[in-house]
């Protein structure tokens, strides 16, 4: 009678066992979304270019497609879909215009701001949400790089 005790309550803990692992495994099987370029890969690519703050401002005129975001707070939410019809257009004469649909939503002045650490960063009035935080400027894409900071990260790709 003991060893019949002994069996059922080893498939018990079995069938325990095993549904738990179907659980967990299905729920991995939702992936995080990854951002178009690595922060990793942006921080090397723009570290390797050495640009001056008028490097990087000539690199962040034109019009900017908005790629991607993640926020240190919930990573796994980041994804590609919250801002995909936004455009920033940051101009020579220090204003930057954001674009929904093609449609002017923000007007806002610019300026480049060098951060205590070497890092620039591009201050607007009024603020442009997607705009804070360290920039790495690498060919047509640029990160404002804020989780460092407990914000946002957001991706552009150029557009010219």
């Amino acid at each position: 009678m003991r060893s019949v005790s002994v069996l059922v309550l080893t498939l018990f803990i079995l069938l325990v066992q095993n549904s738990c692992k179907k659980a967990t495994d299905s729920n991995s099987s939702s992936q995080v979304q990854q951002p178009p370029v690595s922060v990793d890969s942006m921080f090397r690519c723009h570290t390797a270019t050495a640009l001056d703050s008028a490097g990087i401002r000539s690199g962040l005129l034109g019009k900017w497609q908005w790629e991607f975001i993640r926020c240190y707070w919930n990573p796994e939410d980041a994804n590609g879909d919250d801002f995909k019809n936004l455009a920033v257009e940051i101009k020579a004469d220090n204003t930057v215009t954001v674009k929904e649909n093609g449609v002017t939503t923000q007007t806002a002045a610019w300026a480049l701001t060098r951060l205590n650490d070497g890092y620039f960063k591009l201050t607007t009035n009024p603020l442009v949400l997607q705009l804070p935080g360290r920039i790495y400027l690498c060919s047509d894409r640029v990160l404002f790089f804020d989780s460092y900071i407990d914000g946002c990260d957001n991706f552009f790709k150029k557009q010219y």
